[in-house]
């Protein structure tokens, strides 16, 4: 590569060398020349060969692997972005598989005389050896791309996403890059969006700027995501007290009064019947097994218990240094 790269990939990710492999493969064959680009791969503490992959893998682009000690996904996209060069950041999580025109696509989006974020597609694999849970995630994807595509659909914090994101370098870290001290799943992009909105950058979606989601873990899995939402969402409460209102919203507008009021028994009982998340994880389970009609309405019910499972203790805490009243 001769002088600067024009576009930066970044790539995040921890204990998922397959998935890292999939995406550099995907990489090698872009439309953008591959002299056009660079890629770090932020290895956050891995363990599973991630390193060592990255070092002997043959690609067309200028390739690097960053590791540091496992502090979070925050932290792994700061240590990458502040490493580029390029004049474009691409940020893509580990199990995205850019499609061939992914990169060049971001680099339009970017022509625009206005400093923007650019939120590429992001559409879910599913296969055979797929979970239940990919085809639940799959349909919430779809429905949020189709929204996010709505003619004059203005763009919220609570939108936007980072894993197939794309910005001018000099603006993400003019808006101070990521917040490290989101260092457990979750709304480490919300706070960003906050504060690029705050900063006048416009967020815009593009469908072209695609990579393939391959969505690979269980609802157990799922459901410790959701709790850690849950914590961060009320990390983010304390950094932006403005933010109470669209949680409000989601205690009061997700399911019926019979659905809360089982909520609130479910929470209760979580302090005095230890195994509770378990038992829940257990039925859905169940319910996966049974190929039950209505799996992808017991997913959104739980995964609303397992984030207010996070947030509830969290939110009392916060209330409490307050002397704030009920949320």
């Amino acid at each position: 590569m001769t002088g600067a790269p024009v576009v930066s990939v970044v790539i995040p990710t921890y204990q998922r060398c397959a998935s890292v492999r999939r995406a550099l493969e995907a990489l090698s064959v872009q439309t953008l020349p591959a002299n056009d680009f660079e890629v770090i791969v932020s290895i956050d503490g891995s363990n599973d060969g991630t390193p060592e992959l990255v070092a002997k893998f043959a690609a067309p682009y200028a390739l690097r692997g960053l590791w540091q000690p496992n502090a979070g996904r925050a932290s792994a996209c700061n240590v990458g972005i502040t490493a580029s060069h390029g004049e474009i950041t691409v940020l893509l999580d580990d199990d995205m598989e850019p499609q061939p025109g992914c990169l060049q696509a971001h680099c339009r989006a970017h022509r625009a005389p206005q400093p923007r974020a650019v939120i590429g597609a992001v559409p879910v694999a599913l296969d055979e050896h797929s979970h239940p849970a990919a085809s639940y995630i799959r349909e919430k994807f779809e429905r949020h791309g189709a929204k996010l595509a709505q003619s004059g659909y203005r763009i919220g914090f609570r939108d936007f996403y980072s894993g197939n994101l794309s910005m001018r370098r000099d603006v993400l870290v003019g808006v101070g890059l990521f917040d490290a001290g989101f260092k457990v799943y979750g709304n480490e992009d919300s706070e960003l969006a906050l504060r690029l909105l705050r900063a006048g950058i416009e967020l815009v979606y593009n469908r072209e700027a695609a990579a393939t989601q391959h969505y690979e873990k269980d609802f157990g899995a799922l459901a410790r995501d959701n709790a850690a939402k849950g914590k961060t969402a009320v990390l983010c409460l304390q950094k932006y007290p403005e933010t109470i209102t669209s949680l409000r919203q989601r205690l009061y507008r997700d399911g019926s009064w019979k659905w809360r009021l089982v909520r609130r028994l479910l929470l209760a009982m979580t302090g005095a019947v230890r195994p509770t998340p378990d038992l829940v994880v257990r039925f859905v389970n169940w319910q996966e097994r049974r190929r039950s009609p209505e799996l992808h309405r017991y997913y959104r019910l739980a995964l609303d218990y397992f984030f207010w499972l996070g947030a509830g203790p969290e939110l009392k805490e916060w209330r409490r240094h307050r002397g704030a009243g009920s949320l």
